[in-house]
């Protein structure tokens, strides 16, 4: 693992550099516009879904209130009102029935073409053809999509119980507002961790790679974050400060939610980008436990290696 995080010989200005190079050469911003829209379209209903089911439980308002608070701290101000703004409309709406059957296949079609962009501009990240049969290709694409969507559900409870444990601990031992922030803190610290893993579940199952060892895919997941969380910020920080409502006017909201969307998009494609990099280095390096590019590393679909 130490090795692995010497970059196999690279330096973090040549990785940079390769990085750079390699994700301009395979247009992965333009993929990243393709999967920020299908994302966008899954969006609506599956928070009408999952309001849905926040409705069937007892402490649905508390999830709820929840959902709202993350929005306020991940968004731009414009997309997180726009969101709040949705889920409060769609909790006076939502029924069961046949709209919640058209949500479904509306947040279906959606999230599976969303996921299915992503898969291919890992692909092409990682110089690989997409040679996997159609029932493997739909098992990747709802098996990630599922599993995509249940960190994200468990990442809200970090939020629910986080605070449920907050309080509780801070009625017995005296809150102070130093504890209300190292809370805060030690809550987003395990979010971060679930994002960390997500990406990392993502470059291990989403391209054409036979070896799915963990340790191709860290580098790249880190990486990932570490692109997603200060662009995140720096749109937060735009938004507020400088604006773009004379540009988009009533619209912004949805600008601003859709460059978030893009955003993500652009950091996962980053991140597989350098993963693909340090893989190479290790080649040229002359390691064995490596695949040269454009091999699917242990001989993609059609090896009996598991």
């Amino acid at each position: 693992m130490a090795e692995l995080w010497s970059l196999r010989g690279l330096s973090w200005r040549e990785l940079a550099r390769r990085t750079c190079r390699k994700s301009w050469d395979d247009e992965i911003f333009g993929q990243s516009a393709r999967m920020a829209l299908y994302f966008f379209f899954a969006l609506f209903p599956m928070l009408l879904l999952l309001l849905i089911l926040l409705g069937e439980s007892a402490s649905g308002s508390e999830w709820r209130q929840a959902l709202l608070d993350s929005f306020k701290q991940v968004l731009p101000r414009d997309a997180s009102d726009l969101l709040t703004a949705t889920v409060q409309q769609l909790s006076v709406t939502a029924v069961l029935g046949v709209g919640a059957i058209v949500a479904a296949l509306y947040a279906a079609w959606g999230a599976l073409n969303g996921t299915w962009a992503m898969m291919t501009g890992l692909n092409k990240a990682y110089e690989v053809e997409e040679k996997r049969s159609w029932r493997r290709v739909l098992l990747i694409l709802f098996g990630l999509t599922i599993s995509l969507g249940i960190l994200g559900l468990i990442a809200l409870g970090a939020i629910v119980y986080g605070n449920r444990a907050g309080n509780i601990l801070g009625r017995h031992l005296g809150m102070s507002a130093q504890f209300e922030f190292l809370w805060r803190i030690a809550q987003w610290a395990v979010i971060i961790a679930l994002l960390l893993f997500s990406f990392a579940v993502v470059y291990r199952f989403a391209p054409n790679l036979k070896d799915r060892r963990w340790q191709w895919s860290i580098p790249g997941a880190a990486i990932a974050v570490a692109l997603w969380v200060p662009s995140t910020l720096v749109l937060r920080v735009y938004q507020e400060h400088l604006g773009s409502s004379r540009i988009y006017g009533n619209l912004n909201a949805v600008a601003m939610l859709l460059l978030w969307l893009y955003l993500t998009g652009a950091a996962i494609f980053v991140g597989g980008e350098a993963n693909s990099e340090i893989e190479k280095a290790a080649a040229e390096a002359g390691h064995a436990d490596v695949r040269d590019a454009g091999e699917q590393r242990s001989g993609g679909e059609g090896s009996s290696d598991l």
